[in-house]
């Protein structure tokens, strides 16, 4: 059922209105050491900038990060993308790695697991994989999936979708039908208690309402934290970044005082936590040369209806000679190479006559008969995407990938990244990356467009600022 926004306002206390994000900026840095964001998929740097992106997980590229004191740095797992077990099996190589690298060079760290703010992901694995590291034996599990960018809020406990005006419980969305990672509960304590089967039931979860945050001094609410059971849940509500800056505030001071803190949240907590300040959105100039240049490509791989309805309207405002719809059938069969090379053609030439190229998927969903072969029909479409970046030889002004795995595979399997730089955003909740030295386009600008921000308009929006 949909709530009226204004109307969920007036029944909360007035907003704390403190700067507490430039203090938790200070009180991060006296905690020395490394926030690690691992994310499951390439969008939670949608609130970043001037931030390290690696998708490797070895010790000795951790510890570098580390003998840095680099105060926080993303690792980009595209578990979203794999099985549960292969999921848990890269969770756990990841914390043993980051526990290896913290004695070799005596940093210490936080981890923050980073996943989608419309509750999709391996949920269950990742935690558990990372409660059962030692330096977690007695953490408590700080749940926070706000993301304030696309709308994403928590108020008594429910998890919504807010259009500025109406609050749609996310369960009443297309996000909780999704074909890996459906569920049924907006209510977050009977979420996790879904997802986790029942083997954690609701004694074993706690929550701060937004009227707690908003009326209860710092001091009370880093009590409460420190307070908290060790090895339970604990479930934040924030309808603004005003609130969370103050939780994450408290947060803080309960870690400075020696509680052990493990995060599971979505993009905007990691801006909060570290006291990030904001800078502008991006405009074209910032990150690509004013000189005649090739075109941009654009590859639409994401299923969501939100990314179906962007690029329905960005093709009525496209030239169909520069359109390219991959047919997911052929993308399959045997014969996959000779249509791959046939539109590496078409890319090439069109690149070099200055004009940006769309290439989607076709939007039937084809799907197996369980989330694990679906996931693998999904990764071998993902593959032909990432041979085709592979294949052209003709450099794009710049590269969009609209979806996560989409975004995340043509990275690192397309364009051979190790590690990138988060420039910004080009629009709320749509990050630029600079390709590192290593990958196939140097500094290439790279736009990763999440499958669920934006409105009808973003995706043309974006290529009209890039023209």
């Amino acid at each position: 059922m949909n709530i009226i926004l204004s109307e969920i306002e007036k029944e909360l206390p007035v907003v704390d209105k403190t700067d507490y994000r430039s203090q938790n900026n200070s009180l991060f840095s006296q905690l020395h050491r490394t926030c690690i964001v691992i994310d499951d998929d390439p969008t939670g740097n949608q609130t970043v900038h001037d931030i390290t992106l690696l998708t490797k997980w070895d010790v000795e590229t951790i510890a570098n990060q580390f003998r840095k004191q680099n105060p926080i740095f993303f690792i980009l797992t595209n578990s979203r993308s794999l099985t549960s077990s292969k999921t848990s099996i890269i969770y756990n190589e990841i914390i043993s790695n980051i526990t290896i690298a913290s004695t070799i060079t005596q940093r210490r760290f936080s981890i923050i697991s980073r996943s989608d703010s419309t509750l999709r992901g391996h949920f269950v694995e990742e935690t558990n994989a990372l409660q059962k590291a030692k330096k977690y034996k007695d953490a408590i599990t700080v749940f926070i999936p706000a993301m304030f960018e696309g709308g994403r809020v928590t108020v008594n406990d429910i998890h919504y979708i807010s259009d500025s005006k109406q609050l749609t419980p996310v369960n009443e969305t297309p996000f909780s039908k999704d074909h890996s990672f459906g569920y049924t509960e907006a209510n977050l304590v009977s979420w996790i208690i879904e997802k986790t089967k029942n083997k954690i039931n609701s004694s074993e979860i706690s929550t701060f309402s937004i009227s707690e945050i908003r009326t209860q001094s710092i001091q009370q609410l880093s009590r409460k934290i420190i307070d908290l059971t060790p090895n339970t849940y604990c479930i934040v509500n924030t309808l603004n970044y005003s609130d969370l800056d103050k939780i994450s505030h408290a947060l803080l001071k309960a870690q400075k005082a020696g509680k052990t803190i493990l995060f599971r949240t979505s993009s905007s907590f990691v801006t909060s936590y570290i006291g990030l300040i904001t800078k502008g959105l991006l405009k074209a100039r910032d990150f690509i040369a004013d000189l005649p240049q090739n075109g941009g490509l654009l590859i639409v791989g994401s299923y969501v209806q939100k990314s179906s309805d962007q690029l329905k309207y960005l093709l009525k405002h496209c030239n169909p000679e520069n359109v390219i719809e991959i047919d997911v059938h052929k993308a399959l069969n045997k014969d996959a190479s000779t249509y791959i090379k046939s539109i590496t053609t078409v890319i090439n030439n069109q690149l070099l006559r200055h004009n940006d190229i769309v290439i989607y998927t076709s939007r039937k969903l084809i799907t197996g008969k369980d989330t694990d072969s679906t996931i693998d029909i999904a990764s071998k479409v993902s593959y032909l995407l990432t041979t085709l970046i592979r294949k052209i030889s003709t450099r794009p002004k710049y590269i969009l990938a609209k979806g996560g795995i989409t975004s995340h595979d043509i990275a690192v399997h397309g364009l051979g990244m190790n590690q990138s730089n988060v420039l910004g955003q080009i629009l709320p909740g749509v990050p630029v990356w600079e390709m590192g030295n290593e990958t196939k386009f140097p500094k290439l600008p790279y736009i990763v467009f999440p499958g669920n921000v934006g409105d009808e308009k973003s995706l043309h929006t974006i290529t009209q600022k890039l023209s």
